[in-house]
């Protein structure tokens, strides 16, 4: 009896939240005939007017709570309104992010929620709720997610599709110097955490950040990029990919190569500060081949002349973003010399927001 009367509920609730987007699409057309170009006002008197329906249709539930279940169980009515309205579940109330859901609730699973964009839009977001992230706490929304192990994965625009050692993997589009780039939406939601990881393939001879460039706009680092703005970008990490791992040549090795006697490697662009991971699929020296066995940022398979897999723990990275922004994540990869000399692939790539 109980559960049927639940089901009563939740159906009584759903056609008021009908009827109130309804209602809401006919104050909308009522207000631009009425205001005209004034764009702005009407967004308030929109705001405005679905207040006052979704307060109205409060009380209506509330009355609808008590008469299917009792009184008895009329107290469910404010904890079933803060659900609707607030935990991401229905697109008329979308939460705010992901983090909010798992704070009113803890055991909320992974899964698809309404999210909160610009202009008060809902949006149909993956949330991980068990993600840690290098913080301690779940409710990341996920921005994208390749892994070309998947056969029905592909690659986003921008880049193309490489046929490799029996490996599906993303690649630059070009073949001189340079980057190619594409973009993963945020869909207007805020956030002011990045994490994520990418787990790569070598080919050839890349040399990390020995292209001497000194600013988020250039292709200032064999590897990839990640950045959120524009003019100029703003850095968010550098997974930076290097020649091999022995101590000679080192303008063209990691910066956590420890290069013993011989000059220091190259230092790190200044917008790119620690916010880095560095590695190389290449034991020994110069060789221009593809590098199978050693995946790039993994944190494993670094030789004896670097600490690579210590810096920073790949393969995961967590980067702070102040202030918040709204802005869309760019990937580039980048190279400062053509793919017959240098190229980097990737097979999988995760990023989160918060």
């Amino acid at each position: 009896m109980v559960a049927r009367s639940f089901i009563v509920v939740f159906c009584l609730m759903t056609l008021k939240l009908v009827k109130a987007d309804i209602d809401v699409v006919r104050v909308a057309a009522a207000a631009y005939e009425a205001l005209g170009p004034d764009l702005h006002k009407i967004e308030e008197d929109i705001g405005r007017m679905k207040s006052e329906i979704f307060a109205e249709m409060d009380k209506h539930i509330a009355q609808s709570v008590k008469a299917a279940v009792g009184t008895t169980l009329q107290d469910l009515a404010p904890t079933l309104l803060s659900r609707i309205h607030s935990a991401g579940y229905n697109p008329c109330f979308p939460a705010s992010s992901c983090k909010e859901i798992l704070q009113l609730a803890p055991k909320s699973p992974s899964g698809l929620y309404w999210i909160r964009g610009t202009n008060n839009s809902s949006q149909h977001m993956y949330c991980d709720m068990d993600r840690s992230c290098k913080n301690g706490t779940g409710g990341w929304m996920r921005v994208a997610y390749i892994d070309m192990h998947n056969t029905n994965s592909t690659c986003p625009s921008g880049l193309r599709t490489l046929l490799i050692s029996s490996l599906r993997l993303c690649a630059m589009n070009i073949d001189g110097a340079g980057c190619s780039s594409t973009f993963f939406p945020v869909n207007g939601i805020e956030y002011s955490q990045v994490c994520g990881k990418i787990i790569g393939y070598q080919q050839k001879t890349p040399d990390a950040f020995a292209s001497g460039h000194n600013t988020t706009d250039t292709n200032y680092v064999d590897g990839i990029s990640i950045t959120h703005g524009e003019s100029p970008r703003k850095h968010i990490w550098t997974f930076a990919a290097a020649v091999h791992e022995h101590n000679s040549n080192p303008t063209d090795v990691c910066p956590c190569t420890n290069t013993r006697n011989t000059p220091p490697p190259p230092s790190v662009p200044p917008f790119v500060a620690n916010d880095y991971f560095c590695d190389t699929g290449n034991p020994n020296r110069f060789e221009f081949t593809f590098f199978r066995d050693d995946p790039l940022w993994d944190g494993a398979g670094c030789g004896e002349y670097n600490t690579c897999c210590d810096w920073n723990s790949p393969p995961w990275f967590r980067k702070e973003i102040s202030p918040p922004t709204r802005d869309d994540i760019e990937i580039r990869l980048c190279a400062d010399q053509a793919r017959n000399d240098e190229d980097i692939n990737f097979e999988k790539l995760e990023l989160y927001v918060q």
